[in-house]
């Protein structure tokens, strides 16, 4: 269910496959979901949907079933496909999971992460600004925790996390339209990275903890016009 191509699995590296039909039409009807031009509720008519993006029906029914299992859309029985509606308890119940999980990804990365990995991290971190996309500043902020998830060296829990990013994309994204909430989450991450890049395992975590909280506390706010 990745989406920025982080996740590597094991043996030789070589060049990424080309962007399948199936790919196309996910990514596009992704990126219309995340940026609000599929709204909540919106029903999403397949033959219009392939219309719209130059495909036959069966790429973008493939591409259905994905945003599906990233509770994205969902499908009423013998009724219609819809874009999934906004919900603050899927909200709140994926944050509870992840404060955890992060802070244990995190931990593990302060101990296991080797060097080019770090190097990796601090890349990330190092991306340009971007102060005019939204979806772009996800991406960037997806990529960091993905570089950490991944020097965290158990593979298991960087599936659990990568399903978790999936529903969180649509929430945190609401936070990312905010210039200064925006960087205050490059802020932080740059703390998480020192205490990483330093082996100082229960600060690293402290500071996700910290960072996952007020990352929740962030998107109820502006969500909620405060």
């Amino acid at each position: 269910m990745t989406t920025t191509g982080v996740w590597a699995s094991g043996g030789s590296v070589g060049a990424a496959p080309a962007p399948t039909k199936t790919d196309h039409a996910y990514l596009s009807l992704r990126r219309m979901i995340l940026d609000g031009e599929l709204a909540p509720g919106d029903v999403l008519d397949q033959e219009a949907l392939a219309a719209m993006l130059s495909l036959s029906t069966t790429p973008v029914r493939e591409a259905l079933r994905r945003l599906e299992s990233e509770r994205l859309i969902v499908s009423r029985a013998h009724r219609s496909t819809e874009v999934a509606p906004l919900s603050f308890e899927t909200l709140e119940q994926t944050y509870a999971v992840r404060i955890v999980l992060d802070s244990m990804a995190v931990e593990l990365a302060a101990v296991n992460a080797t060097e080019e990995q770090i190097k990796e991290m601090r890349r990330c971190a190092k991306l340009p600004r971007q102060k005019d996309d939204p979806l772009a500043r996800l991406q960037k902020n997806r990529a960091f925790h993905s570089a950490v998830y991944k020097a965290c060296g158990n593979d298991m829990l960087i599936d659990i996390l990568d399903s978790l990013w999936d529903i969180s994309d649509r929430y945190r994204i609401v936070v990312l339209r905010n210039a200064p909430a925006a960087e205050a989450a490059r802020s932080e991450h740059d703390a998480i990275l020192d205490a990483i890049e330093s082996g100082q395992r229960r600060k690293a975590g402290q500071l996700m903890r910290e960072h996952m909280e007020k990352s929740l506390a962030t998107i109820t706010q502006l969500a909620q016009g405060k």
